[in-house]
């Protein structure tokens, strides 16, 4: 019987194989893959998450467990920058104009929640990037907030940044743009007059422009190496 064989579709326009299944099983352990990276059974089989094989289930575990009460997060463990495992991530399009009106109608906790959340949807190459938990839950401690703010935003568009870097993308999420709202952030009524109703809404906008951009060519990019 012939042995199975498996196709890793990368995120650089490039697939990988093919390969058996401990030969999964060893790019799983050295972080080249994760529980929602693409795989094809066979050169013209179906294509899958590499978590759903029956024979990935311990694996993903040892690299990746469920906490109690929580949801199983690929990108949890820390993997090794420059790989095709850093490569990957799940972040979504979403309208900079509608980011811009509920950035606005919502005070700023829309956003506040859509970003933070964009933490878990990028793979950590960085013993100190933080979870979407962190990202949003710290944002609401009286005075930690005031260094948190800063680091969570700067991250975030240093992590955007390296998706887009690694694509070929000129970095183009606002770092700048994010220290001047958080220093704004910080001075009595400027807060509210420049921060809350200029800075703020074109940082939330620059940001999510340059997020859908970086998912678009990395949909681009993604499309079969080889015929079906």
């Amino acid at each position: 019987m012939a042995m199975a064989q498996y196709f890793v579709q990368g995120s650089d326009n490039v697939t990988y194989g093919p390969v058996d299944e401990a030969g999964l099983v060893q790019w799983a352990r050295q972080g080249r893959l994760v529980s929602a990276t693409n795989v094809r059974c066979g050169p013209a089989g179906p294509v899958v998450l590499a978590g759903s094989l029956p024979f990935m289930a311990a694996v993903m575990a040892q690299v990746g467990t469920v906490p109690p009460g929580g949801y199983y997060n690929p990108y949890a463990q820390i993997v090794p920058p420059n790989t095709m495992a850093a490569r990957m991530h799940r972040l979504d399009m979403f309208s900079v104009a509608g980011m811009v009106l509920l950035q606005l109608v919502t005070f700023g906790i829309f956003p506040l929640i859509w970003l933070g959340l964009m933490h878990d949807k990028m793979p950590r190459t960085r013993p100190d990037d933080p979870s979407a938990g962190k990202a949003i839950g710290f944002m609401f401690i009286p005075f930690f907030n005031f260094y948190w703010m800063f680091f969570n935003y700067l991250r975030l568009c240093d992590r955007i940044n390296d998706q887009r870097a690694m694509r070929g993308l000129s970095p183009s999420a606002p770092r700048g743009l994010a220290m001047a709202s958080c220093i704004i952030t910080l001075i009595p009524y400027v807060n509210f007059l420049v921060g809350y109703l200029i800075i703020e809404p074109i940082f939330v906008g620059m940001l999510q422009a340059s997020v859908n951009e970086l998912v678009l060519v990395t949909a681009q990019q993604a499309q079969p190496a080889f015929a079906a």
